[in-house]
């Protein structure tokens, strides 16, 4: 219809005369219309676009209503037979029924014929108003089309410029935010990206929303500050010292700490009191990265299993009343995990040998004689030491990249039937990521600075008010004097001794999982859990059916077990667990009875 009213508002004749149409115009209008609009038997060919039986059903009975429509209208066209009112009023007892109806016979009789006497013709000939109208309507549209012009222009421009915009995490006081104006009125109202900020209906430079920030900062002094102080010296909580902010807002002053002494392998105690804007948007960067795979996990699950409630991995159900207690157990699990990491390294002082390859297993020998084709020469520390270390010939090891680290060590726990949580991984990647950062203020080191060794960086960090710092140094000294000692094999040497030590070494794995379920309390928390269930399977005999359909799958150093031998091994489990606990915990340390 639009373009019907464009071609009509540019055609010659209407512009010539607008007050009253040229005939020619309007017989064209007429013929156009007509054109347009179907004829009363064309309409029967929209059969074609009726789907499905019903549809098709429906049109059938229409069709076969404006078939006895059609016939009705044509017999109607003949001359009918005159009403013979006489006869009617013979018939008929009630006459005010009878009067009635023949008086609106002849109203309506005598105002048919009244209109079909009329020339319509020459009616509509003179009906010349009007054009006003549909003038109006066309300029009307036209000053749409203009504003709607106008406004995909500055929105165009909007994009363009906001994708034109660096990323936030290369955002800089000094640099390009003074010269882009958009960007710094951006970063005046939103500070950054505010996610607690309900952008529809708050606005974050009106009066309301100061008020609803005082009123949020008061609460929280109230609920966590505990001084009773009533008198406010700041106006907004930002703009309070650090360390009273720190001492409100827990939660930021865990992941600011985590991740200063990430970047930067300090001491808590030098943590600033205001970091560089650029960590804020690392950290910001960091945070999302790992939110965005945790809410692709939590959606898959959420859709997978129509849940009404679905929560993202590794966070508590209620975060706001359990969200403090759940990080503080996660760190503490993390925490006793590396700690026992580390003392299985120490164990065989695979820990600060950092210029050797450690090699316990056969694959192993085999991948480290590969490095230089066997021209490196293999070492040996004692036999109760269940490891050989092997020196590659030429230049020495160089401390290895942290991503590439843990790339490695995912690539091997998929391999090896074991894989990362995505959660988990996401957040091990981006801990690495930071780690690697450092290599710009160090000389190209993340460890270490340069011509330092391992061991001394690391006893550099520790606190010597650490409990464990009388181990470590123990551990170095006996370290040192171990590779002082140090006796060199020969090829044939250390293949003939390989064996006897990958046996030990398969022995200890296994001692290791007992210690790790048995000293860990987050850990043996959930073994005893599974182990709960398997023996109430066993107890009510659907262990074996499950075993043998291949829903669980239990496995030993000689292959696949059976069932009887899963029920003997989980009773078997806790007195062997004990053991194993009992005999580590007795073993006393000659370099920590020297200390004595």
């Amino acid at each position: 219809h639009w373009l019907k009213l464009s071609c009509l508002s540019s055609c010659p004749a209407h512009t010539s005369r607008k007050a009253a149409p040229h005939p020619q115009v309007a017989r064209m209008m007429r013929r156009g219309l007509r054109n347009a609009l179907p004829k009363r038997d064309r309409w029967h060919a929209l059969q074609e676009y009726a789907v499905g039986e019903t549809n098709t059903e429906e049109f059938r009975l229409l069709r076969a209503r404006d078939s006895q429509v059609g016939s009705l209208v044509s017999t109607a066209g003949t001359d009918t037979k005159a009403i013979n009112w006489s006869e009617w009023e013979g018939k008929i007892s009630n006459k005010e029924v009878f009067g009635c109806l023949k008086t609106f016979h002849s109203q309506q009789s005598a105002l048919l014929d009244q209109v079909l006497a009329e020339d319509h013709a020459a009616a509509v000939k003179k009906q010349t108003d009007g054009w006003e109208l549909f003038d109006a309507s066309v300029a009307s549209c036209q000053k749409s089309v203009e504003k709607s012009e106008t406004i995909l222009k500055n929105g165009a421009r909007a994009l363009w410029i906001s994708f034109q915009n660096p990323p936030i995490s290369l955002l800089s006081q000094s640099e390009w935010l003074d010269a882009d104006q958009y960007w710094q009125a951006f970063v005046e109202k939103h500070h950054f990206y505010h996610n607690h900020l309900a952008s529809a209906v708050e606005d974050p430079e009106s009066k309301d929303y100061d008020a609803k920030v005082k009123a949020d900062l008061k609460r929280n002094w109230e609920t966590f500050d505990g001084r009773g102080t009533t008198r406010q010296n700041n106006k907004l909580l930002y703009q309070r010292p650090s360390y009273e902010y720190y001492d409100v807002m827990r939660g930021p002053l865990i992941e600011h700490m985590i991740f200063y002494l990430t970047k930067t392998g300090g001491d808590a105690r030098m943590f600033p009191e205001v970091m560089p804007t650029k960590w804020f948007a690392e950290i910001y960067d960091v945070r999302f990265k790992i939110y965005n795979v945790l809410q692709r996990r939590k959606r898959q699950v959420h859709e997978a299993t129509w849940a009404r409630e679905s929560f993202h991995d590794f966070h508590p159900h209620d975060l706001e009343h359990d969200g403090e207690a759940y990080f503080s157990k996660l760190i503490a699990k993390e925490s006793a995990s590396t700690e026992l990491c580390a003392g299985r390294l120490m164990g065989n002082f695979i820990l600060f040998s950092d210029s050797y390859v450690p090699v316990q297993s056969g694959m192993a020998f085999y991948k480290a004689i590969q490095m230089d084709g066997g021209k490196g020469t293999f070492y040996s520390l004692g036999a109760d030491v269940h490891c050989l270390f092997y020196k590659p010939a030429g230049e020495a090891l160089t401390t290895p990249d942290p991503v590439d680290s843990f790339h490695a060590l995912a690539d091997h726990a998929s391999m090896t039937g074991r894989k990362f949580e995505a959660g988990y991984a996401a957040a091990f990647e981006a801990f690495t990521e930071v780690l690697s950062s450092r290599k710009a203020g160090l000389g190209g080191s993340w460890f270490t600075a340069p011509g330092e060794s391992s061991k001394d960086a690391f006893m550099r960090r520790i606190k010597r008010s650490d409990p464990s710092y009388d181990i470590f140094a123990a551990y170095a000294e006996e370290h040192g004097e171990r590779w002082a000692a140090a006796k060199t094999l020969s090829m044939e040497e250390a293949m003939a001794q390989m064996p006897e030590i990958e046996r030990k070494y398969a022995i200890e794995c296994e001692e290791y999982n007992s210690i790790l379920f048995g000293l860990n309390d987050e850990l043996s928390a959930a073994a005893k859990l599974e182990q709960e269930q398997l023996a109430k399977l066993a107890d009510v005999g659907e262990l074996p059916g499950k075993i043998d359909s291949g829903e669980l799958v239990a496995i030993d150093a000689s292959g696949a077990m059976k069932a009887d031998g899963v029920a003997k091994a989980i009773d078997e489990l806790d007195s062997v667990r004990d053991k194993t606990i009992d005999v580590v915990l007795a073993t006393k340390l000659p370099a920590l009875e020297k200390k004595k």
